[in-house]
């Protein structure tokens, strides 16, 4: 009889050996069943078990998202500063649009790893307040062009 721990392939008659039945079976990994582990419905860990936790990305969001805001302001600059919003205006739409969803995309992942416990809260209020002021850059590179269009067909 070989031994359980052999290298040799298991065979059918091999089921009906004692040393490999009942709770010996070579192949059996050993599962924990009592505890936290046992629950299937338990939560999975989202960080590995030496992964630390970092800091968001908050400041750049922030500093993203105010670049945006201002780049879709340039357009109503012309009214203030006619030069620089003549010369500038389109390019603001053009930079707000690129630089204001990518920063709130950005500012929604970092959000969801601070809920999932991946980044820490340290830098929380700052990816929300990107957030909203790269929301606010959109909406406002949008309804300028609007404005823009709806006044110059009136």
């Amino acid at each position: 009889m070989p031994s359980p721990r052999s290298n040799r392939p298991l065979k059918l008659d091999d089921l009906k050996k004692p040393d490999l039945a009942a709770g010996n079976n070579p192949f059996k990994d050993d599962l924990v069943e009592e505890g936290a582990e046992a629950d299937v419905h338990a939560p999975a860990d989202y960080r590995g078990a030496y992964e630390p936790k970092v800091n968001s990305n908050g400041p750049l969001l922030v500093t993203m998202a105010l670049i945006g805001f201002l780049a879709s302001a340039l357009p109503i600059m012309r009214f203030f500063w006619p030069f620089v919003g003549s010369v500038l205006g389109i390019f603001g739409w053009i930079i707000s649009l690129l630089i204001a969803p990518v920063t709130l995309t950005y500012a929604v992942a970092d959000q969801k790893a601070i809920r999932l416990g991946k980044f820490t809260e340290q830098g929380a209020w700052l990816t929300n307040t990107a957030f909203w002021i790269a929301l606010l850059a959109i909406v406002n590179a949008f309804v300028t062009v609007v404005s823009i269009f709806y006044f110059a067909a009136a």
